[in-house]
Order: structure tokens, then C-alpha cells, then sequence
């Protein structure tokens, strides 16, 4: 369920309160098992939520990566930056990319890098056939990179550039910018030494 508010039961009482936690501690050990598996749980439904809310487009055959690259710029941008209808999930989605637990390293296991393994095939497209793997690798780090800023440094880059311009880097400018940064250093990419190290 991709709810944008913690559901939280009030008491009303001290006798009902202790009642409700026992409960709640017996629902956690039947669907769960430990709250190490409640936490998983939490995150992998997180991590969905942003998923089935902004899916990466089908691309018909014969798509040009240029176009596919800008397109999962666009979408992996979106689901960074637009967190007022799920903030608690991205608040703890980001913490877990941040400093993982246990449980955000099966997260990263099962969801990040299949994410990450959709950008390196477009990447494939575009690089030089020779391109080694650590080289696409590093330039799938550089594409997320710029996306994973833009969602961190919010309060520094206004600050650093003014309201008036930070109001317009919309997703969409972003995106765009992003994509055509990232494109041209793909391009830019030299096919004897895998571009300048």
C-alpha cells in the first residue's frame, strides 16, 4: 500500500496502550516473523511504490538509446524529486541509500541494481564496443550521480544560485540538461581507450 501518511493508533488509555502494543507486537511475529523482516518489508514496499507510480517507458524496437537515455534520465529524476505525495518512503529510501543496514543492502540487491543493469544496457548502445566494464560502470555512477544530487542539495544549490533561478529547474529542465551533459560525454567517448580517464 503506498499510503503517504503513517497510520498511527492513538490510545485512550495507559491499559489500552500496553494492549495495542501487544497486539501489534503479535501481528509483527505472524506476518513477519522479527522486525528485521517488518523493516524489509517496509522498504521493499517504499522502493514500489515510487516503481509502479513512475515506470520506465516501454520502448519499441528500433528506439534510438539517445532517446532511451533521456527517457530513464527523465523517469529515475522524477521519482528522486517529487516526494510530496510519499515522503516518509523517500525519506527512508534515501537514509538507506545513504548509510544501508543489512535490510537496504537486500534493497539494493533485488531493486537498485536492476535499475542500474536497465542503464547499462542503454549505455552499451552508445559506448564503444570495446568499453570496458568497470568504464561503463563508472559512467552509469556519473548519469545517477548528477539525478542523486539534484535530490540531496536541494537547500544548497538555492542558496547557491538564488530562488529565482532555483524555481525554474523544473524536472523536466533538469532532465533535459542532464541527459544532454550525459550524452555528450558518452559521445565524447573514444572507441581505442574508452574516452579520457
Amino acid at each position: 500500500m503506498c499510503s503517504p501518511r503513517r497510520a498511527t493508533p492513538r490510545p485512550r488509555s495507559a491499559k489500552s496502550a500496553s494492549g495495542l502494543k501487544q497486539k501489534n507486537l503479535a501481528a509483527v511475529n505472524y506476518y513477519f516473523r522479527d522486525k528485521e523482516q517488518l523493516y524489509q518489508a517496509t522498504l521493499r514496499n517504499a522502493f514500489n511504490c515510487r516503481v509502479h507510480e513512475l515506470p520506465l517507458p516501454p520502448w519499441p524496437a528500433g528506439t534510438p538509446a539517445a532517446v532511451k537515455l533521456r527517457d530513464f534520465i527523465r523517469v529515475v529524476l522524477t521519482r528522486m524529486l517529487e516526494d510530496h505525495a510519499l515522503p516518509w518512503q523517500m525519506q527512508l529510501l534515501m537514509r538507506e541509500l545513504a548509510n544501508p543496514s543489512e535490510a537496504g543492502k537486500d534493497l539494493v540487491r533485488q531493486f537498485i541494481r536492476p535499475v542500474y543493469e536497465r542503464l547499462w544496457a542503454i549505455l552499451r548502445e552508445l559506448l564503444p564496443t570495446n568499453v570496458s566494464e568497470e568504464k561503463l560502470h563508472l559512467t552509469a555512477f556519473s548519469v545517477i550521480g548528477q539525478c542523486f544530487y539534484h535530490r540531496i542539495a536541494r537547500a544548497p544549490i538555492a542558496l547557491v544560485v538564488g530562488e529565482d533561478e532555483y524555481r525554474g529547474y523544473s524536472n523536466e529542465r533538469l532532465a533535459e540538461h542532464i541527459a544532454a551533459f550525459s550524452l555528450g560525454g558518452v559521445l565524447a567517448t573514444g572507441p581505442e581507450t574508452g574516452g579520457v580517464s
